[in-house]
């Protein structure tokens, strides 16, 4: 019987730090009834009712699309690349070849104690 109520102990504390703990890091758009402050109180002033509470009445539902959604490399048009746009003749590549000339010039420019020529 004392195991019995070792583990009703033990999950009740541990719903209420996870209650509390979703009630503190809970955007404000998603916060339902009072204010954030006293849910995270109410949820540790009365332990397994205020969690009960705080998820019934306090937490709003997550709405699909309301904030920034992480986006896999498929569906990112810029990762897949595509055609260049018909005045854009310049790839990646020759881009990357550019700017590494341009970086092996400076670094040629410069003396040996690290002060440029010009």
């Amino acid at each position: 019987m004392v195991r019995l109520w070792l583990i009703v102990v033990v999950a009740a504390v541990a719903f209420t730090v996870y209650a509390a703990i979703d009630a503190a890091t809970m955007p404000r758009e998603r916060v339902r009834s009072l204010r954030r402050g006293i849910w995270v109180l109410l949820v540790i002033v009365l332990p397994v009712l205020g969690g009960v509470l705080w998820f019934l009445l306090g937490r709003a539902p997550a709405t699909p699309g309301s904030g920034a959604r992480y986006r896999g490399p498929e569906d990112d048009p810029d990762f897949l690349g595509g055609t260049p746009a018909p005045g854009d003749s310049r790839t990646d590549k020759d881009q990357d070849d550019a700017t590494l000339r341009d970086l092996e010039d400076q670094f040629h420019d410069r003396d040996d104690d690290g002060r440029t020529d010009r």
